[in-house]
């Protein structure tokens, strides 16, 4: 008869212990021992082509990976790294795109860590130990970390609740499922991914589009919504038509949500004010509708001021994102409302760039076309002469009313351009007797012959 052997009782004992103190540590609130981790920024790079050409390293921990996202490393400037999530993966023959961003504006060096220790605090540092990016979660009781399959990094207690999740910082893109109750940041460009110029911001009557000018915001259009209500946040996300994930019919949708003392009211935001494309109905606003699933989807504020959406479609070989959306398009707003389509001046009709507006007429447009200079501004008055542009308006004027003061006379409308240091143009519009001053120049749309646009320059 065989014999069968039993686990000694130091095996056993030694078993028990391990489950106890597993369990104590859960039960406190701590991280257990095998779940933390120090991982160091060096070695080879990725030999794929991502997003903004940039260099990676993969960070090689189980919970920071989940289809198709993952954390990593990455620079655009040689020897500046930032903590990000990248999303796709090598053998889709694409370009893996980043989605989240910790540390942008304050990117660390080489041999830097990021350290998920007991205590629950997931940190990025410098080799010194210097931090520089920290979710400031220690001993909240955070016991794991995960990355989920929606893109959302989460730091979870001994429930399941969430301390911490990626969903509550967004940066300048919204995964399916996120909402923004402040604003998104573009990106300066592709190559420098500090703070850029263009927010999207939720005031209390919309989402609008800012641009910074010399530290002024300048708004230059914007989904509206309840004039009686007070907007809290949007939410972004992607639906199957009927409810069914399996659906070959999506929607990509924005949802606003308002304070109140019951719980949030949706309702449909008002048409854009450039807007071309109908919004459909009901509580969000429609988007785009796809032909396939597009719960993976990220909607993005760009460098150059538009919104855009990008679908990863995984049952195809190859180019598995997709642009979907674009707000600034041939089918939702105009291209031309578009601040810097036509760069720092330029005519602009049908989404192309057709003239540079100069004192002596309209000229060929290129990417040289700049603005005519104008002396400093003196409390004296300076002496400035206006060319104009006929049958045109500024990308500022963002409805049919002009968006200006008035009723008032052209003559009016000029000599307070003059009188005021910030003005660089001025639009009127003949039909309404209404004035819109111009601080910033950037692109002039073709329009009819009731509206006509004004240049200022130094004489």
């Amino acid at each position: 008869m065989a014999s069968i052997s039993f686990p000694s009782f130091s095996v056993l004992f030694s078993t028990f212990l391990f489950l106890f103190l597993h369990a104590s540590i859960v039960a406190e609130g701590q991280v257990p021992v095998n779940e933390t981790f120090k991982v160091v920024n060096e070695g080879e790079f990725g030999d794929y082509i991502t997003e903004y050409d940039a260099s990676y390293r993969l960070i090689e921990v189980d919970s920071l990976f989940a289809f198709p996202f993952r954390l990593c490393f990455y620079n655009t400037t040689p020897g500046e790294f930032v903590l990000g999530m990248r999303a796709g993966l090598p053998r889709d023959e694409d370009l893996m795109r980043w989605v989240w961003d910790a540390n942008r504006n304050r990117p660390v060096k080489e041999n830097a860590t990021l350290s998920f220790g007991r205590d629950g605090n997931l940190v990025l540092a410098e080799a010194d130990g210097t931090v520089a990016w920290q979710t400031n979660t220690a001993n909240k009781g955070v016991t794991g970390i995960r990355m989920m399959r929606n893109g959302n990094l989460v730091l979870f207690d001994k429930n399941g609740k969430f301390v911490w999740q990626s969903f509550d910082h967004p940066v300048d893109t919204l995964l399916s499922g996120m909402s923004v109750r402040t604003k998104l940041i573009s990106r300066t460009s592709d190559s420098d991914g500090r703070d850029g110029k263009y927010s999207l911001v939720v005031d209390p009557k919309g989402l609008n589009f800012y641009l910074n000018n010399a530290g002024k915001l300048v708004r230059y259009n914007g989904w509206g919504t309840e004039q009686d209500k007070t907007l809290v946040s949007m939410l972004f996300k992607t639906e199957p038509i009927d409810q069914d994930p399996k659906s070959a019919g999506w929607e990509l949708l924005i949802e606003p949500f308002y304070k109140s003392t019951s719980p949030p009211a949706p309702q449909a935001p008002r048409r854009g004010l450039l807007q071309s494309f109908p919004i459909g109905s009901g509580n969000a606003l429609i988007l785009r509708k796809l032909n396939y699933n597009a719960s993976i989807t990220y909607l993005r504020l760009n460098s150059d001021g538009n919104v855009k959406a990008y679908t990863y479609f995984n049952d195809v070989p190859y180019l598995k994102w997709s642009e979907t959306f674009a707000y600034f398009s041939d089918y939702y707003v105009r291209e031309c409302g578009l601040p810097e389509k036509c760069g720092s001046l330029g005519l602009c009709q049908r989404g192309m760039c057709i003239a540079c507006p100069t004192p002596k007429g309209l000229l060929g447009w290129s990417e040289t076309c700049s603005p005519p200079a104008l002396k400093p501004c003196s409390a004296k008055g300076n002496k400035v002469d206006y060319f104009k542009i006929d049958a045109a308006e500024h990308f500022l004027n963002q409805d049919s009313t002009g968006n200006g003061e008035g009723p008032t006379s052209l003559e009016a409308c000029r000599d307070k351009c003059t009188k005021d240091c910030g003005c660089k143009a001025f639009v009127y519009k003949q039909d309404i007797k209404k004035c819109l001053r111009v601080p910033v120049l950037g692109t002039f749309i073709k329009d009819t012959n009731t509206s006509t646009a004004y240049i200022k320059y130094s004489l």
